[in-house]
């Protein structure tokens, strides 16, 4: 497996991965984790009110109490299953016919900073998962933490003030290409270690590279979704 120059964002994030064989489906766990140098209490309402979401995520219609449901500007939609202020946030996530698992965590640290958990669950038609693996659902979620990251400072103690924005120019750009390179690159690495043959894993990893570098990866789970 190749690999890029280290890139501190790109290292902020630890990842885990469990895949599960259905024959014409294969489901997928992904799990992102970070530390963010913030109380759980700081950053819960980043992610529950729809104005301090739209400054950062984009654009979130409905009501994000339990039970409520939900619309974002990129496609996906659900409904608030569990709320456990400041720390637990239980979801559907919901692109066409799909209705996935999507659970936040945010656990307090002795220091005072925040343990973030993202786990989403994805069930994937079979041709999907090997021709773009992890990386399909996984990369939108890291440009959601970068995001995140960004808006808040919570990576300055680990990364520096400078942790870029993911905006479209920033993708778009050569640094931009660089860490869905990386990121790609990260997520093949779970799959090989989940039991994926790793030429299978490498295409994936090149298949989801190609279609974030051009735009191409559009009405999904991917980006456009997450």
């Amino acid at each position: 497996m190749t690999d890029t120059e280290s890139l501190t964002v790109v290292d902020a994030t630890r990842r885990s991965l469990e895949i599960e064989d259905l024959g014409e489906h294969v489901r997928i766990a992904i799990t992102l984790s970070t530390h963010l140098d913030a109380a759980p209490a700081r950053v819960w309402p980043m992610l529950t009110e729809n104005r301090q979401l739209a400054s950062w995520y984009g654009q979130v219609e409905g009501d994000l109490s339990e039970g409520g449901r939900f619309r974002t500007t990129r496609g996906a939609s659900g409904r608030v299953l569990e709320v456990e202020a400041p720390h637990k946030l239980s979801l559907t996530w919901e692109v066409g016919d799909a209705v996935d698992p999507l659970l936040i965590r945010l656990d307090p640290e002795d220091d005072g900073t925040t343990l973030l958990r993202l786990r989403h669950t994805v069930l994937m038609p079979r041709e999907r998962f090997e021709e773009y693996g992890p990386g399909y659902a996984a990369i939108g979620w890291e440009i959601a933490l970068l995001a995140l990251a960004a808006a808040t400072g919570a990576w300055a103690p680990s990364c520096g003030p400078q942790v870029p924005a993911p905006t479209p120019g920033w993708l778009a750009s050569a640094d931009g290409a660089a860490h869905l390179h990386a990121w790609s690159i990260r997520w093949a690495a779970q799959a090989v270690a989940a039991g994926v043959d790793e030429q299978l894993a490498r295409r994936g990893e090149d298949n989801t590279i190609a279609a974030h570098v051009d735009a191409r990866f559009s009405g999904g789970r991917g980006p456009a979704a997450a």
